[in-house]
């Protein structure tokens, strides 16, 4: 079976699922268990409509629900959102300022002394222009940088060297070799074989903040790299406890 047909019955089996997951979280009290689910679904939307249907744009939908739900999860629910490496990259890469304003003032953690938070609050640092707390989390990254599975995203230091050192070539090279260590990372299910999440995410930051970063890999789609907000974000009822 071809990726696309493949990625065309998971659309499928996942606009179905959809279905369901909605209905029961509109028990509140099921709610906590269920809700995430929607996480892997809009990933499988997102993919389709990214790299099947080639709409980089309309995609940022489903990453902007992905956002929004691990934001309910984590203000609503009080979940962690510091815990995985990915979540801070869906606000980035789906332009939503909405998402992304809300992910700046985050600071909730029970993994404060990990790479996944120092990751994310190297992203606020960077959003904020905050060197001095740039400077920390680079620090703590680098000290986990060196042990388990944090070795294979080792780049990420240099990427953000790079942006400390307001050096473009130092962030493409940390790109790089992100996405050389790619087949080597505890990335998603099938949204691997597509996309790097963090080396995108961090490219889309560099775009952000001025340096248009250019790295020649098919796991950091070009198309995603500008800064194009969508004029507005089709949203789930339940993100109305969220003010939106």
């Amino acid at each position: 079976m071809s990726s696309q047909n493949h990625l065309d019955r998971l659309v499928l089996q996942n606009k179905e699922r959809e279905i369901r997951k909605l209905e029961t979280i509109e028990d509140a009290s099921k709610r906590p268990f269920h809700i995430l689910s929607l996480v892997g679904i809009n990933e499988i939307f997102f993919l389709h409509k990214a790299f099947v249907d080639q709409d980089m744009q309309t995609s940022k939908i489903f990453l902007y629900k992905i956002a929004m739900t691990n934001a309910y999860y984590h203000e609503q629910v009080k979940g962690e959102i510091f815990e995985v490496l990915k979540v801070f990259t869906y606000p980035l890469l789906s332009d939503s300022q909405t998402a992304i304003n809300r992910y700046l003032n985050y600071s909730r953690t029970s993994y404060a002394d990990s790479y996944s938070a120092y990751f994310g609050k190297a992203i606020q640092s960077v959003l904020k222009d905050d060197n001095v707390a740039l400077q920390s989390n680079i620090e703590g990254l680098r000290k986990w940088s060196t042990k388990g599975w944090a070795k294979q995203y080792a780049g990420i230091v240099r990427t953000f060297d790079g942006f400390l050192y307001k050096d473009k070539a130092m962030i493409e090279q940390g790109l790089q070799e992100i996405v050389d260590l790619h087949d080597k990372q505890e990335q998603p299910a099938l949204v691997g074989d597509y996309i790097n999440l963090e080396a995108s995410a961090l490219a889309k930051l560099a775009w952000r903040k001025g340096f248009k970063a250019e790295v020649k890999s098919k796991l950091i789609p070009r198309e995603l790299l500008p800064v194009k907000e969508l004029p507005t974000y089709e949203g789930y009822q339940f993100f109305e406890a969220l003010g939106i």
